[in-house]
Formats: structure tokens, sequence, C-alpha cells
């Protein structure tokens, strides 16, 4: 399994998104410019997010599968 972070700007402030096997499965950000979305579930991780992470770590332990972290930078489009 590789876990991959890509850290980098929205336009407001720093972000991080999480890439698990090269599909981008969680963004995390400041919720600054709009505090109204700051609610578990929409743009907070939940934990319906952290039950998948895990499951797929578990999955991916059962299958003997190597765990690679990397940490990158986000590209500017």
């Amino acid at each position: 399994m590789k876990i991959e972070i890509k850290v980098g700007a929205n336009g407001y402030d720093e972000c991080h998104e999480m890439y698990i096997n090269d599909k981008k499965l969680l963004s995390v950000y400041s919720l600054s410019e709009c505090p109204e979305d700051a609610i578990i579930g929409r743009s907070l991780v939940d934990c319906f997010d952290v039950y998948k992470f895990m499951q797929l770590a578990y999955e991916a332990g059962k299958n003997n599968e190597l765990l690679e972290f990397v940490e990158s930078k986000i590209k500017k489009e």
C-alpha cells in the first residue's frame, strides 16, 4: 500500500491531500474562509473515514503488501 501526502496551497492556505495507491481519498485544508463548512462528515474527517482507512490498511496487511509513505508538493496548474 502506497500512501502519499501532497502538500501545497488551495488559494487561501496550506492544504494536504492523501492518496492511497495513487487514488485521492482525502483533502485537509484550513476552513478559515468558510467556517460554516467545518462540520464533521462534510469538510472534517469523521469516524467513517477513519474506519475506511483502517479497513484498507487491514486488507493490505492480510495481503502482505509493503507499506510505503511518500511526501511531495502539489504541482501548480
